[in-house]
């Protein structure tokens, strides 16, 4: 078995304002631990501090984080939503505290996410209920929340109660982040019910909001300078290419855990080429030619860490691309899934990548719907969030990367390490783009069951906006070469989808 180098702590450099990816919103002070989050190179400010310049003299800062005090109230709130505006290239807000109970369906002492939120005058906004972090696994929707001008502990006006959560922030800066595209997200801890008891129940559960805080952001404990790695490289007749893709990971500065390379019964000279590296990869023999899903799966069940990055065996590493993502992830340690920009050698010959092609980062969903935008090759993610939503789909023999990260990005930023770390190799003639022709008809089928457990009516619609057009240049190309069968077949799910409008 490979032993890796000892690895050395990566440092971090001071944050720029521009580094800052996520921001986390609180009303007061005491409902943050505040010295918690500082301890873990969190920034803590009020909005009064910020204004003096707070977060450009501070040295200790070493994440892409800040929390915000932003003061009680509907004024504090929006005037911190547009300094915030104003100031930072956020890819999130988090609005985070406390909240009145309502619905006495639901019990103080637990997390709640609004889908909706409102203010006295009668504005609705819808909320995104995704969060930049994990999420908590007792948290609950909820279906609205109204942000009221003033706090009123008994006799509250009739029309509060058609709410089920009151707060005095909510609104006021969600409708500042929808003006300008930021998203905002709510994440809420009930603790009163607005009664005669309020003050009693809001200061007991205020200290236990602020362990809670410390639970849910628990991912900042965890030292991401020496996080465990496994690198998983599928290989199917790579015989001219497979030392390549080896030997760009055992150079790496950052080493992995370990390297399992998933032989998908190779008939060349792949296996032979393995053994002569029996002493530092793990090898995975496949009885059957099973395709790309079924190598990587069976490799994620060999892995032994946490952490897992892929490699296609056509592809290679720059020698940094390990220690550039573990750096990211000391930066940004709230990301389960990151990738790494590329560079593209087209036969032999250096490439620029189309526009349509730049990787996001953050929300990449929607983008993602079109085509596949995150390379196996570039990304880090946990094994976790892999065995959550089942690994690689075997029954797709192109397209299972597209597929999943869109299962994935569903629900979960994906954080870009923008270093150009990976080196993508195409032109070569067993490329599996060239085996399969028109390899829109997997990403339909892919849309298609993605469509069938989408409860959203607007991602709904999103994915059968991209459906229709793939499915239109099917038909058209099915036509023109008088397959029939299959344009039938694709008419079919185009009226299908036709009657989910």
């Amino acid at each position: 078995m490979y032993y890796p180098a000892r690895r050395k702590f990566i440092s971090m450099d001071n944050q720029k304002l521009s580094d800052i990816q996520l921001i986390i919103t609180a009303a007061l002070k005491k409902e943050i631990p505040g010295d918690w989050f500082k301890s873990r190179g969190i920034a803590v400010h009020t909005l009064a501090a910020l204004k003096a310049g707070a977060l450009k003299k501070q040295t200790d800062c070493r994440t892409g984080m800040v929390v915000i005090i932003t003061g009680a109230g509907p004024v504090a709130a929006k005037e911190a939503a547009c300094w915030i505006r104003d100031n930072f290239k956020p890819l999130f807000v988090l609005n985070i505290g406390t909240c009145g109970i309502n619905d006495k369906r639901y019990s103080t002492g637990r997390w709640l996410v609004p889908r909706f939120t409102a203010d006295e005058g009668g504005k609705i906004l819808e909320l995104d209920t995704r969060l930049p972090v994990p999420r908590p696994d007792a948290a609950i929707n909820v279906n609205s929340l109204l942000s009221v001008n003033r706090a009123i502990t008994v006799n509250a006006p009739a029309a509060w109660k058609k709410h089920s959560l009151l707060d005095m922030e909510c609104f006021s800066q969600a409708s500042v982040f929808r003006e300008t595209g930021i998203p905002f997200h709510c994440l809420k801890y009930g603790t009163d019910y607005g009664d005669s008891n309020t003050i009693a129940d809001f200061n007991r559960n205020l200290s236990l909001l602020r362990d809670e805080i410390k639970k849910q952001f628990s991912f900042l404990d965890t030292n991401r300078s020496t996080i465990q790695i496994t690198t998983v490289i599928p290989v199917y007749n790579r015989e001219n290419m497979i030392r390549r893709a080896i030997d760009s990971v055992l150079s790496q500065s950052y080493l992995p855990e370990e390297i399992v390379v998933v032989d998908d019964c190779s008939t060349d000279r792949t296996p032979d080429i393995l053994e002569s590296y029996r002493d530092e990869i793990k090898v995975i023999r496949l009885p059957d030619n099973a395709g790309p899903s079924k190598a990587r799966n069976k490799g994620i069940g060999h892995a032994g860490t946490e952490w897992i990055a892929f490699l296609d065996s056509d592809d290679s590493w720059e020698k940094d691309k390990i220690k550039k993502q573990v750096h990211y992830l000391n930066q940004y340690p709230f990301y389960r899934i990151i990738q790494s920009e590329e560079k593209w050698i087209r036969n032999g010959k250096r490439v620029n990548p189309c526009r349509h092609h730049k990787k996001p980062s953050g929300w990449i969903w929607e983008q993602s719907l079109e085509r596949c935008l995150v390379s196996p090759s570039g990304v880090l993610l946990t094994k976790p969030l892999l065995k959550e939503y089942g690994g690689f789909d075997e029954s797709l023999p192109v397209c299972e990367d597209y597929d999943l990260w869109l299962k994935i990005s569903r629900h979960h930023p994906v954080g870009l390490e923008p270093g150009l770390s990976v080196v993508k190799y195409g032109g070569h003639k067993d490329q599996l783009s060239h085996q399969y022709p028109a390899m829109d008809r997997f990403r339909v089928k892919a849309l298609v069951r993605l469509l069938e457990k989408e409860p959203h009516p607007d991602f709904r619609m999103k994915i059968i906006h991209i459906l229709e057009k793939k499915l239109k240049i099917l038909i058209k190309g099915y036509e023109k070469r008088l397959n029939t069968a299959d344009a039938r077949e694709c008419i079919k799910i185009l009226d299908s989808i036709n009657e989910c409008k």
